[in-house]
């Protein structure tokens, strides 16, 4: 009896010991690593990464691992995640969102890493070993903001024969490299492009069905390039279905962008919609501005059950907002956004009198000719 206690504690420990150094194994279905960082040198990092789905399984635990720490230049070191939650809703993965928080040292250009094995099974492009790799600049008294993304506003589905199409709804001056192979990556998805909007186009996608991993058909990865140096790099994989055999397709929840003025009521109904004709239960996932930062709860407001999402914008300043909303089928989701571009309004200009033209014209006339004096 007592050498089968031992044996059994062995056992358990070994156990322990596997699943801790194998924490991301032979699950990893994709990422994405956004920094920021405030005036005196605090990165915020939100990081979506995507794995095999274990029902019963909770945030953070073995197959939902995430990615639990990142390695940072610069003499930071490793930093460890201070939440962790999961959204399994999606019957493709599991996606768990982490935050992660460091100080920096000093001003300067910061690369955030991380990494492990394996990819999941029976993707053809992807094996072995994945990461992906970010980078924050900060001036030392800025703060920064350079890239605001959600990668789950990217369409997993693709429809073979069919060009797809969708946009990677950045907020951020950015530049796009398609042509980046993400860790453990042989070659991009065939027909896949980003051009200088971010919107992503597959032509004619004729790819193979993963047989051992739903939704796991093609991977896809890049960057996203702030002129500063600052960078997020993104992967993940497509899912490609026939619409004449497959049994259910996932929902679309329309992008969409509003040009107003500050002050005005924004008034929009989201558009979700479902190729299979299926209820889609529409929520509310973020209202961000262009720094990344939450917009007042208390302003805008959104129903489910008409998907009319509302928001008075007065006293925001002038820039780019985006509200984010997804709509799920009861097995399969999509994300899609609001871009709303809030500009000045234009002070109102009276009719000028006679006198004032003249004014204008002899001061014009003044100016010109002390232009002159100065050639």
């Amino acid at each position: 009896m007592k050498n089968t206690v031992k044996l059994t504690l062995v056992s358990a420990a070994v156990a322990a010991a596997f699943l801790s150094s194998t924490a991301h194994a032979t699950h990893f279905r994709g990422a994405a690593v956004v920094p920021s960082v405030s005036a005196t040198g605090l990165v915020s990092v939100d990081a979506t990464s995507f794995w095999r789905l274990q029902n019963g399984t909770s945030a953070g635990s073995f197959p939902h691992s995430g990615i639990a720490s990142l390695s940072v230049s610069g003499g930071v070191g490793s930093v460890s995640r201070t939440t962790v939650t999961q959204n399994t809703s999606d019957t493709r993965r599991a996606a768990v969102f982490e935050d992660f928080s460091f100080q920096l040292p000093s001003a300067g250009l910061y690369t955030i890493s991380w990494g492990s094995s394996s990819w999941v099974g029976g993707v053809p492009n992807a094996r072995n070993s994945y990461g992906t790799t970010s980078s924050i600049f900060w001036d030392g008294s800025n703060a920064n903001s350079p890239i605001v993304f959600d990668i789950e506003n990217i369409q997993q589905e693709v429809v073979r024969g069919t060009t797809y199409s969708d946009n990677l709804d950045v907020i951020g001056n950015v530049t796009y490299d398609d042509t980046h192979l993400s860790l453990g990556m042989t070659a991009q998805a065939s027909g896949y492009s980003i051009d200088s909007t971010g919107q992503i186009t597959v032509t004619n996608p004729q790819f193979a069905d993963n047989s051992g991993n739903d939704g796991a058909d093609q991977a896809f990865s890049g960057t996203i390039d702030a002129a500063d140096g600052s960078s997020v790099e993104f992967v993940w994989l497509f899912d490609a279905v026939d619409t004449g055999t497959v049994t259910n397709q996932a929902p679309t929840v329309v992008d969409d962008v509003v040009n107003a003025l500050v002050g005005d009521t924004i008034s929009e109904t989201i558009v979700m919609t479902d190729p299979d004709l299926d209820t889609v239960t529409g929520s509310f996932v973020s209202f961000l501005d262009s720094s990344g930062g939450a917009v007042n709860a208390s302003t805008y407001s959104f129903t489910p059950g008409t998907y009319a999402f509302e928001w008075d914008s007065t006293g925001f300043a002038a820039g780019t907002y985006q509200a984010v909303f997804e709509g799920t089928d009861g097995s399969l989701t999509d994300r899609g956004t609001l871009t709303i571009n809030l500009t000045e309004p234009v002070a109102a200009v009276s009719a000028p009198s006679i006198f004032a033209l003249g004014g204008l014209a002899g001061l014009f006339v003044f100016r010109s000719r002390r232009n002159k004096r100065k050639l």
